[in-house]
């Protein structure tokens, strides 16, 4: 089924159709279509601020400083080059940054072409080519994985130093709520390693949503992208995590100003007894990858999510609809960059002809 047909609202410019369409009016026409189309709010939102942020440029460049908005007929191809050249002297945006924006500009052009019957810049535009000296692995090797891991769990289980005397109770409070965060990461991070979720899946995880019966320990992914709900089976390694972690999780309740109603059911906490957010996870990780001094120093949260990919299809060759249910993807194309981005595996594979 396509996406619902979405009709075109005048927008602050006063177009009253297609012929008098402003860049502001095509954008809101955009957006309600692919709302309509079942994306969720958070692509919308992405989707709005590159459009938005390609609408300031155009109006500037067109009308002046002043200028908010210009005719969506004004708009060539030779606009869309000078805005990704723009992002990147400008901006100092990345290749990949620069492409993603460039990619939902082709989208957006081709939304409107095709259902106001108007022009799309992109059809005619050159190739735009973005300068990269290799292509980066997105995925960690097994041994930096178990490198990047054992340099948590060392803040875990560290003692309080027998030469140091005793401990204050401050200091062994202290020493007690930092072997609790180093377990949390552990066990949040192996939960993206070796069940492939996303960060905001993990950060959204409740006690629930585990499950540590023998022979059917597995994790419940009921808020994923999409709203759609998902069961991953629990790796041994996961689960010696999650336990691990759930050993000194009151650590982290205890620390809760407030109660919360109902309880405290979030699986993962912050110091303060409160669900760990997004961008907590994140400096997290940042910080121990750097202290772990793995070769692969630009490890992102989706990069966890990639390596779970990346090694089921090492050890489960061809097995591309079964990592898609999974990793909660619909389209088998989105996990086939795990089975053809390495040549190791190819060579592997050729192999064992």
């Amino acid at each position: 089924m396509g996406e619902v047909e979405t009709k075109l609202v005048p927008g602050a410019s006063g177009s009253d159709g297609p012929e008098g369409l402003y860049l502001g009016d095509a954008i809101h026409f955009f957006l309600s279509a692919k709302r309509a189309g079942g994306r969720s709010e958070r692509t919308i939102d992405d989707y709005r601020k590159k459009l938005e942020l390609f609408q300031r440029w155009l109006a500037g460049r067109l009308g002046g400083q002043d200028a908010v908005d210009a005719p969506y007929i004004d708009v060539g191809a030779d606009e869309v080059e000078a805005y990704v050249v723009y992002l990147k002297d400008e901006r100092g945006m990345a290749d990949s940054s620069r492409k993603n924006h460039l990619a939902v500009l082709r989208s957006f052009f081709q939304t409107v072409s095709r259902r106001m019957k108007l022009p799309d810049p992109t059809s005619d535009l050159d190739e735009v080519r973005f300068h990269q000296k290799a292509p980066k692995r997105s995925y960690l090797t097994k041994r930096e994985a178990d490198i990047l891991l054992s340099t948590i769990s060392r803040q875990v289980t560290n003692e309080p130093n027998e030469g140091a005397g005793i401990s204050s109770v401050r200091e062994e409070r202290r020493r007690a709520l930092a072997g609790a965060l180093a377990a949390r990461d552990h066990a949040a991070f192996s939960a993206m390693v070796y069940a492939g979720l996303r960060i905001e899946e993990t950060t959204a995880l409740t006690l629930e949503d585990l499950s540590f019966v023998r022979g059917e320990e597995e994790v419940r992914v009921a808020r994923g992208k999409g709203n759609k709900e998902r069961v991953v089976p629990m790796s041994p390694k996961l689960g010696r995590s999650l336990k691990r972690y759930l050993k000194v999780r009151d650590e982290l309740v205890v620390a809760a100003e407030v109660p919360l109603p109902g309880g405290v059911t979030h699986l993962f906490l912050n110091e303060k007894g409160a669900r760990v957010s997004e961008n907590t996870l994140r400096r997290r990780l940042y910080s121990w990858v750097r202290k772990s001094g793995i070769k692969k120093q630009d490890v992102k949260p989706h990069d966890l999510r990639r390596t779970f990919g990346t090694w089921f299809l090492q050890a489960n060759p061809g097995h591309v609809r079964e990592l898609a249910e999974l990793m909660g993807h619909s389209d088998l194309s989105q996990v086939m960059k795990y089975a053809l981005s390495d040549e190791q595996r190819a060579r592997a594979g050729v192999a064992r002809l």
